[in-house]
């Protein structure tokens, strides 16, 4: 048994490391186990943090986006009013809002992204869906507009035949189905009405009557009127218009004019005349009045074109053909 220089026993395991503790075993200390002065955790503490595999510290979860929230929340809603005709209002306020703090959202780092893309992307697509329910309003109260300030649409019934012979020969004259089908509506230049039929829309009613194919020595009666040049000639006939709109309206609102069967168009105020008996333009209306009176057109001798009925100045245009 040998001493060391303090007198004691040495530990069989090798020296005691300074302040105490269990002895340092040959060939110093093992591999992980203690430092100078005492040892460290086990390497499985419970206490001691365990990194993942690579050494890499755990990723933490990213914070809640409170203003990609609210992004998401106004883009929603903002997109459902934009269906609703008479709360786009609304939708033109949230939907840009959303779109604003959907930007912010994805630029604050660390926290969730999907709900500020959600709000931007409805905050894109939103106005677009608004701005066509927005046109397609706008379309249809400008039709509806128009529709009533031409008087809606315009119908033609043409008179009942006189007496049977006439019904006959107007059967035999008609053309069938097929012919009606491939001549178009009624009441165009390529399928004009009858002279003595009625034609009428939610304003007025026009009839037609006394037909003259040469009112030459009329419109010279009184003196004052220009004489027809070579190959033209005076007509005249007699419209009756009764008015039927709300509030009063002028007779000069129904129009007449010959259009030739080369396109040119005469009309009152190509060649202006003065009648005895002539229609009063200038007769002012209420529901259930009417005006007559004679109108003369100057046109070419050979007749052979169209009396245009216009009922209302944004009315729809109707072709008579001559009796």
């Amino acid at each position: 048994m040998s001493f060391d220089n303090t007198g004691q026993t040495p530990p069989p395991n090798g020296p005691v490391p300074p302040g105490g503790g269990a002895p340092i075993p040959p060939g110093g200390a093992p591999q992980g186990g203690p430092t100078p002065g005492g040892y460290a955790p086990p390497p499985n503490h419970p206490g001691a943090p365990v990194p993942p595999h690579g050494g890499l510290p755990p990723q933490q979860p990213k914070e809640k986006n409170t203003v990609g929230l609210i992004s998401l929340i106004l883009g929603v809603v903002g997109f459902v009013f934009a269906f609703i005709p008479g709360a786009l209002i609304v939708a033109w306020i949230l939907l840009p809002a959303a779109f604003i703090l959907g930007i912010i959202a994805l630029c604050l780092k660390g926290k969730s992204k999907w709900m500020g893309l959600t709000g931007l992307i409805l905050g894109i697509v939103g106005p677009i869906v608004a701005g066509i329910v927005f046109t397609t309003l706008v379309v249809g109260a400008f039709d509806e507009a128009f529709d009533e300030a031409s008087g809606g649409e315009t119908t033609v019934t043409e008179a009942p035949a006189e007496d049977e012979g006439a019904a006959d020969d107007a059967e035999d004259a008609a053309p069938d189905d097929s012919a009606d089908d491939a001549s178009g509506e009624q009441g165009t230049r390529e399928n004009p009405v009858s002279f003595d039929a009625t034609i009428e829309n939610d304003d007025w009613t026009v009839t037609l009557a006394d037909f003259v194919p040469n009112a030459n020595d009329d419109v010279a009666a009184n003196g004052i009127n220009d004489a027809p040049g070579d190959g033209e000639v005076w007509i005249e006939f007699t419209p009756t218009v009764t008015y039927h709109g709300e509030e009063s309206g002028y007779a000069a609102e129904v129009q007449f004019a010959y259009v030739g069967a080369d396109g040119s168009v005469s009309d009152s105020l190509t060649n202006i005349v003065i009648l005895d008996d002539g229609f009063d333009a200038s007769a002012e209306l209420y529901d259930g009045g009417s005006a007559t009176g004679k109108v003369a057109l100057l046109v070419p001798d050979d007749l052979d074109g169209l009396i245009r009925v216009t009922p209302g100045f944004l009315g729809d245009d109707v072709f008579v053909s001559l009796p």
